[in-house]
Order: structure tokens, then sequence, then C-alpha cells
């Protein structure tokens, strides 16, 4: 399996198929909260522009009604995700090219309505769990994890929620130590050993986007060419 340039790990599963699929191309995107893998995706879709979609696992929390306790959820654990809508969504992505996806509204923590979504020739779904669930690991033709350490997740993300969230470094502190940190030590990190390719989340990402993007058209053109 060919390396973005800046993969600090990389490995071909079993079955896996970079860029090379029939159809749509599903690829999903993990890694720590802050780490780089919403910019990596971002700069995948400058580069393929329409010829790329993505897809936003935080598009999948349960609808805060319908929590039992009607307490904020964790939205850092696996509980607080919506999986079995979102295998119903790739599976629709798959056969039918489009489908209809929730909208999620942070204020109200509820469900506002869904919007249609169209698969185009690679479809990126992005989230910190995409490859904590088994059924949505084996929808993926191709799995990548971003990884970037701990300390500079955590400035990067009090950086970010108290720029653009008007959040105080003291909430932010207390968040990142209650559940953002412990939900990834138990879930988000173990996620990893699922990835075909790990990336560093400390590198140029645009460059390992278009890196990445030049192996997979190269893949796809080798292979029309047998046919």
């Amino acid at each position: 399996m060919n390396k973005a340039s800046n993969t600090s790990d990389s490995k071909a599963s079993a079955g896996s198929n970079q860029c090379t699929s029939d159809g749509h191309l599903l690829i999903g995107i993990a890694g720590g909260s802050a780490g780089g893998k919403t910019t990596f995706a971002s700069e995948l879709k400058l580069a393929a522009g329409d010829d790329l979609a993505i897809l936003e696992l935080d598009r999948f929390y349960h609808p805060l009604g319908k929590s039992k306790t009607k307490e904020l959820p964790n939205f850092d654990e696996p509980a607080a995700l919506d999986f079995e809508l979102l295998e119903t969504v790739l599976d629709q992505l798959r056969s039918n090219g489009t489908a209809l996806v929730p909208r999620y509204d942070f204020a109200t923590h509820d469900r506002i309505g869904f919007d249609r979504f169209d698969a185009a020739a690679m479809v990126i779904l992005e989230g910190i769990l995409v490859l904590w669930h088994p059924g949505i690991r084996t929808l993926l033709d191709l799995k990548i994890y971003v990884d970037a350490p701990a300390p500079l997740r955590f400035q990067r993300r009090l950086h970010r929620d108290a720029a653009e969230r008007g959040r105080d470094v003291v909430s932010i502190q207390q968040q990142w130590q209650n559940t953002v940190l412990p939900m990834h030590e138990a879930y988000v990190e173990p996620s990893r050993q699922y990835a075909d390719q790990v990336l560093d989340g400390t590198a140029n990402l645009k460059t390992a986007a278009n890196d990445f993007l030049k192996s997979c058209f190269a893949n796809v053109t080798a292979k029309q060419k047998m046919r």
C-alpha cells in the first residue's frame, strides 16, 4: 500500500483496496480530538473538488430527547452515537448513491431534520470514533487514523474552543480531563489498530492530502487500463 508523504505508519489490512473500489469509495478518517483529521479531510476536499464528499460523524449523535436521564451526554463515548443509522446510510450510499442524513443542532442537542446527501466518487466519513464500530469498519474501503500527541491536541482544542466557541479556559480544561482524554484512551486510541494508514497529524496535511489523491487516481487509472 502506498504511503502518504507524512505517513508515520502504514499497513495493508486483509481485503483493503486503496482507491480501487467499484462505484463509490468509502474512506473513514478517525483520530483524537484536534488531531488533524478534519483538516486532512478538508484538504482532500479542496484538492478533489466535486469528486469527493464529506460526511461528518457528528451528524449521528443521538437526540438528547431520547436520553433516559435527560442529562447532557458524553459526546466522546460510543453510546452517544447512532451507529445503526450510520450503517443504514452507508449501505444506501453504496447501493443508491444517495441517502438522507440527520441534521444535528448542538444548541438544543436534538435532530432538527434530515438532509439529502449525494455520494461522490469518494466519500469521506470523518469523526473521532469512525474506526471504533465493527459494522462501520466492514463498510469502509479504506481506513485512516490521523495521530497527534495529547499535549498538542489539547493546545489546539483550547485555542479552538476559546476563539471559535467563546468558552473559558477552565471549562475547556475540565471537559478535556473528565471526558475527552479518558474516552480517547478507552475508545479512540485503541481503534488505531484497525487503520490501513496512520498519518502524522503534526506534519503538512495539505501535502499529505495531495499525495494521497495522486496515489488514488494512479491506482484507479491503472485498474481501468486493465479492464
